[in-house]
């Protein structure tokens, strides 16, 4: 029986998938990667379509990802292809749903808010020596919040406010405090003392401040970087004097994300006010970790406790 897990995650900006091994309760990274899609164009409220050009590229990737994992030897009854905000608000969903499915030979899993909220919360956790915490995800179509004591998801992706209010701060800021308003009360911690962010925002974030070229990338360099919330203000001020040809060369940022990157800082900057908080946690482990520990806990009955960067 193989020991040997891998997911691949569709999402709004962005696919990637993440191989990993089981060993003595862990999960141990083998295996990851990413690449731009923006399957979330046209999103912004509401439903919209996926275009078929989008569509495409999106398979393309999905086959890439597919061989992959064929190369580390995951096996299929083994994998898990899911997507979230970007199918969830997709009107044509049900069609792409059976494609993937023929490609792959798995059903795709279209995961609703809140369980996209758990899997992130779940996954965050699993690589903080820490008991609870606020998980904030934010993706390209959603972000998601969650802790003991609560658990939402926004339409506040960084694609989905860049459609609305381009790089307009004070206005982003101000939207996203309304809507976690709508919800949360402001100021209040909910007895929780720790604040982890995950997502490609936050990567990119921990990437540049670290001066990581992308290149250079491994989960291992970026996870667990403490990020100042006056950091955060000063790298939406320095990317807002650029443009997006310029930020696309910029240090530890992936092209792809140069045009979103100053509205997904935006909102992140906005939920750490509205929580009174002035620094939190980036974790590399989130949303595709919480989906493979869910997979492992199910097949091997194992209770994952943790994770490690490597198979010894």
């Amino acid at each position: 029986m193989s020991s040997r897990f891998g997911t691949v995650d569709i999402g709004s900006n962005s696919l990637r998938f993440l191989a990993v091994e089981r060993a003595s309760g862990l999960l141990c990274y083998l295996d990851s990667g990413i690449w731009t899609i923006r399957l979330g164009r046209g999103l912004r409220d509401g439903e919209y379509v996926i275009q078929e050009d989008v569509l495409s590229m999106a398979l393309l990737t999905v086959e890439e990802a597919w061989k992959r994992l064929d190369a580390l030897h995951v096996p299929l009854n083994n994998r898990v292809i899911f997507a979230t905000e970007s199918l969830r608000s997709s009107s044509n969903a049900h069609e792409i749903a059976d494609i993937v499915e023929k490609k792959t030979g798995l059903a795709l899993r279209i995961l609703d808010g809140r369980q996209e909220a758990l899997y992130s919360y779940r996954g965050a956790l699993l690589g903080m020596d820490v008991s609870d915490a606020l998980v904030f995800d934010l993706g390209g179509g959603s972000l998601e919040l969650c802790c003991k004591n609560f658990n939402v998801s926004l339409p506040l992706g960084a694609i989905r406010i860049k459609a609305s209010f381009d790089e307009d701060i004070v206005v982003i800021k101000g939207h996203v405090r309304s809507k976690l308003r709508e919800v949360l009360k402001e100021g209040s911690m909910m007895q929780v003392a720790e604040i982890i962010g995950v997502g490609g925002t936050s990567s990119t974030a921990a990437m540049i401040i670290k001066g990581i070229p992308i290149e250079n990338y491994h989960p291992s360099k970026v996870h667990a970087t403490r990020i100042e919330e006056k950091d955060i203000e000063s790298l939406i001020e320095f990317l807002k004097q650029m443009d997006v040809g310029t930020r696309r060369h910029l240090t530890g940022l992936e092209p792809g994300r140069a045009d979103i990157i100053v509205s997904g800082l935006c909102v992140i900057s906005a939920v750490l006010e509205f929580f009174g908080a002035d620094r939190y946690t980036h974790s590399e482990c989130d949303l595709l970790w919480g989906v493979l520990a869910d997979a492992v806990t199910k097949k091997d009955a194992v209770d994952v406790k943790g994770i490690c960067w490597g198979v010894n």
